[in-house]
């Protein structure tokens, strides 16, 4: 399997949002590790997608660094074409960019203007990049949004409710993107559950062990496991799968 998914993506054109830290460096730098020319963006974490692009291209890979605020239109326009000049037609758009409503982005702001940042980077940054990126995707190709498990579920507090809202449009938009998208491109979403990320690695070691017991896999996921399913939805072998949303999880949530 392995070796039939590097020959698939050798020389293939594959944009990574969000690809400065923890699952969109392990995207990058995996797809990257299958032959695929990659273009890394990044909106706040500069230094670390700079990390990921010099590691590819010491490694005898081929990437490219595009910044850009996917809140804002005109840089969403901005950064598809300069993937286009770049790259010429786009393989895979993979959309992991996020905001968050727990970090360094969004301290200081009120829970609407947290809100509103993760719509506009989240949901619309998502569609936007969708929309402008599929008249430059070859034919055949694969666009990936990202999602949440408990999008599916409900999940207490004020963070998750926001989180939940804007993953719960991104996973009705896949579906729609799907059906609009078809035959040419196909769009599919992969929703993770709990993931090590530098979030868990800020829980203490009770708080990991207890929420693991959760899960009936007994474990966190692990960056890893979502390239691994990046990788199979991205290839040839999901040429039959459109418009569905792939949970991640270990089994803590079953659809």
């Amino acid at each position: 399997m392995d070796k039939e998914i590097a020959c698939m993506f050798q020389d293939k054109a594959v944009v990574i949002t969000g690809a400065g830290r923890s699952i969109g460096r392990t995207l990058a730098l995996g797809f990257a590790a299958q032959g695929a020319i990659v273009l890394a963006h990044y909106g706040h974490a500069r230094q670390g997608a700079e990390e990921v692009v010099r590691q590819i291209n010491e490694q005898g890979g081929k990437a490219f660094l595009a910044g850009a605020d996917l809140s804002h239109p005109e840089e969403v326009t901005k950064l598809v074409e300069e993937a286009h000049q770049l790259l010429g037609p786009i393989d895979v758009w993979i959309n992991n960019a996020g905001a968050s409503a727990n970090s360094a982005e969004t301290r200081g702001m009120s829970e609407i203007e947290i809100f509103e940042r993760m719509m506009g980077v989240d949901v619309l940054g998502t569609w936007r990049c969708c929309r402008e990126a599929e008249p430059y995707m070859r034919d055949g190709g694969s666009i990936l949004t990202t999602g949440w498990d408990r999008a599916l579920d409900g999940a207490a507090g004020l963070p998750n409710q926001m989180y939940a809202m804007s993953k719960g449009a991104i996973m009705s938009l896949t579906r729609c993107l799907a059906a609009e998208f078809a035959p040419r491109v196909r769009v599919n979403c992969i929703a993770p559950g709990r993931i090590e990320n530098e979030w868990a690695q800020t829980l203490s070691e009770a708080s990991r062990q207890q929420a693991a017991q959760q899960v009936p896999l007994q474990r966190w996921g692990t960056p890893e496991d979502i390239l691994n399913t990046a990788l199979f939805l991205s290839s040839s072998s999901a040429s039959f799968m459109t418009g569905q949303v792939l949970l991640v999880n270990g089994g803590e949530i079953m659809r």
